[in-house]
């Protein structure tokens, strides 16, 4: 089977959870399956050349392969002018649909306006949550027998457990002092006024605490917030490790990698109960319903709890569940159902 990857992303740039994703896929798929003929286009390091706009042009060809697998769903448009045999597309995300706002560029706003109507070409879609999958189905009316789910993963050989002290000493913390960590952007859906009413009510209850805040060069500003700006992925484990209590308020995720790989490595997850996040969490963290009055008051009390008891709820067993290798062959699974289609 020949089957040729349209990636979204850069050969050099920094990496992200979509980047993430679409390496994980590539090199998992060369390891399980090397019998198979797996090719992939990204987007050229080049400014001009790099544009989405040529790259739909230039870019991605199809070179006869059996089946093209479109990794994020702005690519969807270059069907139409260039139709594979075979097409697979996979939404990660439809923030830019929801918050219209986010779509900062021209670019963005023609890719989104074009997209919708182009999710109609593929043969098959494959989503990263079942929220997304319902979302697809809700806004545009999608038939669900077209849409498969396959989750994210992490990397267990990097994101586990370590010792606490030594991944604080690593970042210069205090190995005495309390650290809420938070890895998100400012952008409104990730809801940072949440997390800093939270950590204000917080410090009455431990006035020496500290908030750690990373994410794409997006700082939150306040007494006793510590802003990391962009953390090397090889460091992330440690700073996951490093902190006493991981706090992600948003209310819209097509997945919440951050939230996995927290679970990965043993620390405590308070989240809201938003979106696709109840499937990655299950009942292995603190889940707060953001649609309630007192939702600022659960938040602060799982919080605290935690910090004064600790946590009896571990997700180590359950994100043995999330794995690269597993997305890969569910993938893999798709592919030789859409190519036996007529």
């Amino acid at each position: 089977m020949k089957v040729i990857h349209w990636n979204i992303s850069k050969k050099n740039q920094p990496l992200s959870g979509v980047k993430r994703y679409e390496d994980e896929l590539y090199q998992k798929f060369h390891d399980l399956y090397p019998s198979d003929d797996l090719k992939r286009v990204q987007r050229s390091d080049n400014l001009i050349f790099g544009s989405t706009f040529l790259s739909w042009i230039y870019r991605y060809t199809q070179n006869d392969a059996d089946i093209v697998h479109a990794t994020f769903q702005t690519i969807a448009p270059v069907a139409y002018y260039r139709r594979p045999k075979k097409f697979i597309i996979t939404v990660l995300d439809l923030t830019p649909i929801i918050y219209p706002e986010t779509q900062t560029d021209i670019s963005t706003k023609i890719q989104w306006k074009l997209t919708p109507r182009a999710l109609k070409f593929p043969d098959h879609i494959i989503t990263i949550s079942e929220f997304t999958k319902n979302e697809l189905i809700r806004l545009w009316d999608f038939e669900e027998k077209n849409i498969d789910v396959v989750y994210l993963g992490v990397d267990h050989s990097r994101y586990f457990p370590m010792d606490k002290v030594s991944c604080k000493g690593k970042f210069g913390l205090n190995p005495d002092e309390k650290y809420i960590l938070v890895v998100a952007s400012n952008l409104p859906h990730k809801r940072m006024d949440i997390t800093k009413n939270v950590f204000d009510q917080v410090k009455q209850e431990f006035p020496d605490i500290k908030l750690l805040k990373v994410g794409y060069g997006d700082t939150l500003q306040g007494k006793g917030i510590i802003n990391l700006g962009w953390v090397k992925e090889e460091d992330m484990p440690f700073l996951y490790n490093a902190a006493d209590i991981f706090l992600h308020t948003a209310e819209y995720e097509g997945f919440g990698l951050p939230v996995l790989e927290a679970m990965a490595c043993g620390v405590p997850v308070v989240v809201s109960k938003c979106a696709s996040l109840p499937e990655i969490v299950g009942d292995c963290g603190e889940l707060i319903d953001l649609s309630v009055s007192d939702y600022l008051e659960n938040f602060v009390n799982a919080i605290v709890r935690t910090l004064k008891e600790g946590s009896t709820k571990d997700g180590l067993e359950r994100v043995k569940l999330f794995t690269w290798e597993k997305t890969a062959r569910e993938t893999y699974r798709l592919y030789k159902e859409v190519m036996k289609q007529n």
